[in-house]
């Protein structure tokens, strides 16, 4: 069976080289052209002998995405949908400000957690994407970008710690000098609270960022909207969180969607404070992106979003607020995936 070759560590690569009688040192040269040409196509390798390159295609593959459409909004904020080969459809996102330029990654086909403001999950879990799939979001994305990419998060469609080793396998790809070579500080990734992954990623050595969709600080509230917290509650994932903080040192992000009339109350922001004693964190807080809802959410008022944001300045929370990027072209937080399930409810409602 031809194996995809960008699933390989460089030293997994090394030692499969080793296997096939080819020497070590070749793997470095693939890594190079692989994660630094961007080559895509064993012939153009030219410092490897011919019979190499013939080799190397009769038992790796190097599988394209196929790029079905770039969106530009008015903010600079390109989304792209790709083909994968299997025909599923995942999207990418790129986010130009200032001097960075950060790229957003889907982590599965569709989502398995269903949270109520978000679109990812309306159609349903198809599969985890696999480490090439991945680095090929990211490969195909900087090819069509003009500035160099600063920074990565694993905020795109999909749970990237359902699909922990596949996820891991390519950060380390892209922290590798011999890869992508991107600072682990500059990669982040977004749960929506998997406990057990979290647990995992205390153990990495890996000094990634983690942020944590929390969207709401009880257990009711929180079970409403993000169905996972009935399978982790607060009281499970803040036992992980500390684990994580405590293995790290390392400030952990809170995402917070206001929900216009829902979470944005003194009692919801007194609820956030209490959990996050003890923890060096920041709170994200994003405006609601409408998208289909199962439950009728609104965009929080100015004045919502202002009250909760001085409500926890004032209690000594870090605090920011994080203003859609991409919005028209749908490729803000929670938007992934909203116009193609529309386009799909229209093509069959015409049909």
């Amino acid at each position: 069976m031809v194996e995809d070759i960008r699933n390989y560590t460089l030293k997994e690569l090394e030692e499969r080289f080793k296997s096939l009688g080819l020497p070590p040192y070749r793997a470095r040269q693939v890594y190079s052209w692989l994660y630094k040409n961007n080559v895509e196509d064993f012939s153009l390798m030219a410092n490897l002998p011919k019979d190499v390159r013939e080799r190397l295609g009769q038992v790796f593959a190097i599988e394209k995405l196929g790029l079905e459409e770039i969106e530009t909004s008015r903010d600079l904020t390109q989304k792209f949908l790709f083909r994968l080969k299997d025909d599923s459809l995942i999207e990418g996102v790129s986010i130009p400000f200032k001097s960075r330029v950060t790229v957003c990654l889907s982590a599965q086909v569709g989502c398995k957690f269903s949270c109520a403001f978000c679109a990812s999950g309306l159609l349903g879990f198809k599969r985890d994407l696999s480490t090439s799939e991945i680095l090929s979001e990211f490969i195909a994305i900087r090819k069509n970008v003009s500035s160099q990419i600063t920074n990565v998060v694993f905020m795109g469609i999909g749970e990237p710690l359902d699909n922990y080793d596949n996820v891991m396998r390519a950060i380390r790809i892209m922290n590798s000098q011999e890869g992508i070579c991107l600072g682990a500080r500059k990669m982040t990734i977004s749960t929506a609270g998997f406990a057990p992954g979290i647990e995992r990623l205390s153990k990495e050595g890996l000094q990634v960022e983690l942020s944590v969709s929390l969207h709401a600080a009880t257990d009711e509230k929180r079970s409403e909207i993000l169905p996972i917290n009935r399978r982790f509650p607060l009281k499970v994932l803040f036992e992980a969180i500390r684990k994580y903080y405590d293995a790290t040192k390392r400030k952990v992000t809170f995402e917070y969607v206001l929900l216009g009339g829902y979470n944005t109350s003194v009692e919801d922001a007194q609820s956030l404070i209490r959990l996050m004693r003890g923890l060096n964190a920041k709170v994200n807080i994003i405006p609601y992106n409408p998208v289909i809802s199962r439950i009728g959410f609104q965009a929080p008022t100015k004045l919502e979003v202002l009250f909760f944001k001085s409500y926890l300045a004032k209690n000594g929370i870090e605090a920011t607020v994080r203003m859609p990027r991409g919005a028209d072209i749908a490729a803000a937080c929670g938007q992934l995936k909203y116009k193609m399930l529309k386009a799909r409810k229209q093509d069959a409602s015409e049909g």
